[in-house]
């Protein structure tokens, strides 16, 4: 199966899984399952394979910083294990290509040949269908947790809002018993005051 497939795969799987370490083999475990499924394959030549695994390639890498930039923060990690766990297993091919090896253990590289159900005449049928249901099952995982994130946020700003004006509101009734009292007060000073004045306005 394509690599961005597989990548896709693994971003959908972050963000259900939301945890790295569980993120990981699952995105791994997942390239062996897809691999196991129909999907297009049967190169015509070395220069064609060349031609769709640098395409391939690079798109992959867009579809990791994509869904690594619309990820929350909060799922990011997971979403990013999953994506490279998915890929991990592919990484045979560029380096069989670059160095010359795999760097995998022979068992592990002869199983992941023989599970490969390929064929050509499958890319509309089953690539293109597969990428569109990865991304949409990420898509709407992704927008879940930022509605989510958003709900939170809102309800933390409102019981901020609420204790904040619950320390500054004064109910009517306590506000008109202050005032009382203070009128009370500023009347008792200015009788006291009128009373010191008393006798020096007779002196003079």
């Amino acid at each position: 199966m394509l690599i961005t497939n597989h990548v896709l795969s693994g971003a959908l799987i972050g963000a259900a899984a939301e945890n790295p370490a569980a993120a990981l083999p699952l995105g791994a475990a997942s390239h062996f399952a897809l691999d196991a499924l129909p999907h297009w394959g049967t190169w015509l030549s070395r220069s064609h394979f060349l031609r769709v695994a640098v395409a391939d390639g690079l798109t992959g890498l867009a579809v990791m910083g994509a869904a690594a930039a619309v990820t929350p923060p909060a799922r990011r990690a997971a979403v990013i294990a999953g994506m490279v766990g998915a890929a991990v297993p592919d990484l045979d091919k560029p380096t069989r290509i670059f160095f010359g090896f795999s760097p995998f253990p022979r068992r592990v590289d002869e199983f992941h040949s023989r599970i490969q159900d390929e064929a050509p005449g499958r890319f509309y049928s089953h690539e293109l269908v597969a990428g569109a249901l990865f991304a949409g099952g990420f898509a709407a995982l992704t927008a879940a947790a930022r509605l989510r994130a958003r709900k939170r946020a809102a309800d933390a700003d409102a019981g901020a809002g609420e204790g904040a004006s619950a320390e500054t509101d004064v109910p009517p009734e306590i506000s008109g018993r202050t005032g009382a009292r203070v009128r009370a007060g500023l009347g008792a000073r200015a009788k006291e005051a009128a009373s010191l004045l008393a006798p020096l306005r007779q002196r003079l």
